[in-house]
This record gives C-alpha cells, sequence and structure tokens, in this order.
C-alpha cells in the first residue's frame, strides 16, 4: 500500500472512531439519570445504583474520548504521509 492509500485508510479510520465515540455518547444510557430518583430502582440502595450508573457513564464518557484521541493520532500520521509523499514526489521532480 502506497503512502497516500495509506493516509486516505488513517483518514477512514479516524473518522470510523469519530463516529463510534459519537454514537456511545449518545446512547439512552448517558442520559438515564434523569430518569433516575428514589422510585426508580429496585432494591434498598438506590443511592449505589445511581453511584454505579455516573461511573459507568464516566467510563463510556472516557472510552469516548480515547477513541477521539486515537482519531485524532490517526490524522496526525496521515499528515505525516502526505509530508513523506510530497517531499519525495519534490526530490523526484
Amino acid at each position: 500500500m502506497d503512502a497516500t492509500a495509506r493516509a486516505n485508510d488513517l483518514r477512514r479510520r479516524a473518522g470510523h472512531l469519530r463516529d463510534l465515540a459519537t454514537a456511545i455518547e449518545n446512547l439512552t444510557i448517558m442520559s438515564l439519570e434523569t430518569h433516575a430518583d428514589n422510585h426508580t430502582w429496585r432494591g434498598p440502595r438506590p443511592d449505589l445504583c445511581r453511584s454505579i450508573l455516573r461511573t459507568n457513564q464516566q467510563q463510556l464518557h472516557g472510552a469516548a474520548d480515547d477513541l477521539r484521541w486515537h482519531a485524532h493520532r490517526f490524522e496526525q500520521q496521515a499528515a505525516e504521509l502526505d509530508a513523506v509523499a510530497a517531499a519525495r514526489l519534490g526530490l523526484a521532480g
């Protein structure tokens, strides 16, 4: 695979990671706490349930942030490949 094709593949993958991050953040569970009061939960410990929910939401937000960071790195790598390809064209021309 040549540098231009690799750069395009990295950009495609970066876009996919960003789409996945957005999909995670748009999950119903990410707004579930708006429906959670003391009568929502079964069992004697609604505060514990809400705390676990918040923890899980934070983990999902962290995963989305991580996906975006990897997408950013892919974009940087693509730009580096483009620069190398342009430099080679300049040397060859």
